[in-house]
């Protein structure tokens, strides 16, 4: 059974409406890492709020973080299932969203931009995984359709009630 241990310090709700017409795609190469590729075409490009829409292509050198049966909040990465895998593999799917950090987290400082991707990867004879992605290696090629967020003042910052970044409106 869920048990939030102080649910007087969670982040308020929000809505946005936001604008995604400004959508970029772009395409990886062999060797390059997934995550500082997409930073730096944020960069480029000056955006600093986007939605990962689509993606194709193959990966290699991927790692997973997955919650664990049982686990409390807040989420403790100790409690957390690292998968590590060497591929390569189908990109199947490929979503997520990049949003500017207050205050820090892990190795990132506040400004950074916060890459939060999923995906679901294919093995040989079909076979499936995936999960929240932190680490990958582009094997042949990914094709990616990124929409700006226009519109938005949305920040994330670590919660107090689940440990992880989440995304606010109200900094």
């Amino acid at each position: 059974m869920l048990k939030i241990a102080n649910p007087q310090e969670m982040e308020p709700r929000f809505l946005e409406k936001v604008d995604l017409s400004e959508v970029l795609f772009f395409r990886l190469q062999p060797g390059e890492d997934l995550f500082k590729r997409i930073v730096e075409v944020c960069k480029e490009n000056k955006i600093e709020r986007a939605m990962i829409l689509s993606a194709i292509g193959s990966l290699c050198d991927v790692a997973f973080r997955d919650l664990k049966t049982g686990i409390d909040l807040p989420v403790n990465v100790d409690k957390t299932n690292l998968m590590k895998e060497y591929g390569p593999f189908e990109l199947l799917t490929l979503e997520g969203n990049i949003f500017p950090l207050v205050g820090e987290f892990g190795a990132l400082k506040h400004g950074d931009l916060v890459v939060h991707l999923h995906a679901t990867l294919g093995m040989a004879y079909g076979n499936v995984f995936g999960g929240h992605i932190f680490e990958a290696t582009i094997f042949t090629t990914t094709e990616i359709f990124l929409a700006k967020v226009k519109n938005s003042n949305v920040k994330k910052k670590q919660s107090a009630v689940t440990g992880l970044t989440e995304m606010r409106a109200d900094l």
